[in-house]
């Protein structure tokens, strides 16, 4: 089913799908989630020690973290979300005004606490869900970092190596006048091709790279694609899934908890896991509830969600505990996923080393080679 197709049946059933396109013109710049589980935390302390939501907004105000421009904006925000309380706004509604900060699905458990009067419960549950998030988030991130640093750093050493040195010793191969072996004339015709148009070759990656950077912004479909093509990967593919999975999952429990149906609390859900991906499958799971299916059958039909997660939701419905079994779940795709990435650091270390060590050690002997010639002749 095509996106344009599920808007319109969402519409047609006077529903709002908390999905659509990306606005590409932002009123304002993101919180980053780090500054906005701090804040959700320290609020929910204050909410539990009684203290009111104006004094609790004027006290937060002074202690956000983050850099200063950070600080300084959601200072603003939350004197605006202080404004609007003073006033007699809605909580929510308050919160609804900066998309770009509170996502729906905070927004969602906000108006749940407030109709339930439990609002300080609800906020412990919601700061050990973005908890939860972002240190999956974090981990996902640095097991990534260290080897594109490695490899960033080893490609410029080559550069350097294939520029600046192989030209002083081919130099020298020329005035002894040797006839260089089949390595070191690849090697040589590589360094002249690099020094002529390496320069235009990094401007054209670089181009490209923004080109992608842009389509990903601006396009859905490209963000579909990429992603569906980054889940097939051998070794990527499965940790994208269950980081996904343990996402979806511990936020759909904090939002059926809470006592939100389960038709209303899919979408932010999948908005919370930040997968386009999984917001278009999460348009198909709410249709077929609508139209009677079970939340597992539905489940089954598509390739994002872990047969663990599935069989969960399945006990779930059957037993009336499926907030529980869904955090459960969430639970172990998470201690799976922190397994997954601890092998996969494990071995990729190894795996560089030998990738580094093969590169360097074969430019070095084909740099060499005609030196170990002429020692044969003399």
């Amino acid at each position: 089913m095509s996106l344009d197709s599920a808007m319109h049946r969402a519409r047609a059933r006077r529903q709002t799908p908390a999905f659509s396109t990306p606005d590409l013109r932002p009123t304002s710049k993101a919180t980053p989630s780090k500054t906005l589980s701090v804040f959700t935390r320290q609020w929910a302390a204050l909410m539990s020690a009684g203290v009111p939501l104006v004094q609790a907004f004027e006290l937060l105000s002074q202690s956000t973290v983050g850099s200063k421009s950070t600080r300084k904006a959601f200072s603003h925000i939350l004197n605006s979300l202080r404004s609007d309380v003073s006033a007699g706004n809605a909580l929510h509604l308050a919160f609804r005004k900066h998309p770009n900060t509170f996502k729906p699905l905070y927004c969602s458990l906000l108006q749940a606490g407030e109709s339930a009067g439990i609002l300080d419960k609800l906020l412990d549950r919601l700061a050990d869900t973005l908890e939860a998030n972002e240190t999956l988030r974090a981990k996902v991130k640095n097991a990534l970092i260290y080897p594109a640093s490695i490899l960033t750093i080893a490609a410029g050493v080559v550069w350097v190596i294939m520029v600046w040195v192989v030209p002083v010793f081919e130099d020298v191969f020329k005035s002894m006048g040797a006839t260089l072996p089949w390595a070191t004339q690849c090697l040589v015709s590589a360094s002249a091709f690099i020094a002529q148009w390496g320069f235009v070759i990094f401007m054209t990656a670089a181009c490209c790279l923004y080109a992608c950077i842009q389509a990903y912004r601006n396009s859905l479909k490209f963000q579909i694609s990429l992603e569906k093509w980054v889940l097939i990967t051998p070794v990527i593919g499965p940790l994208k899934q269950a980081a996904l999975a343990s996402r979806w999952g511990h936020t759909l429990s904090a939002l059926l908890q809470a006592g939100i149906p389960l038709s209303e609390a899919l979408m932010p859900a999948a908005s919370a896991a930040d997968s386009p991906s999984l917001k278009m499958a999460t348009l198909d799971l709410v249709q077929q509830i609508q139209e009677g299916h079970g939340f597992s059958q539905a489940m089954s039909k598509s390739s994002l969600f872990p047969p663990l997660v599935i069989q969960m939701c399945a006990i779930g419905e059957e037993t009336g505990s499926l907030d529980a079994l869904l955090l459960r779940a969430a639970q172990l795709m998470e201690s799976d996923l922190n397994q997954k990435i601890g092998n996969f650091s494990t071995l990729l270390e190894p795996a560089i080393m030998v990738l580094l060590g093969t590169v360097v050690g074969g430019i070095l002997v084909a740099l060499y080679l005609p030196i170990f010639n002429l020692g044969q002749v003399f």
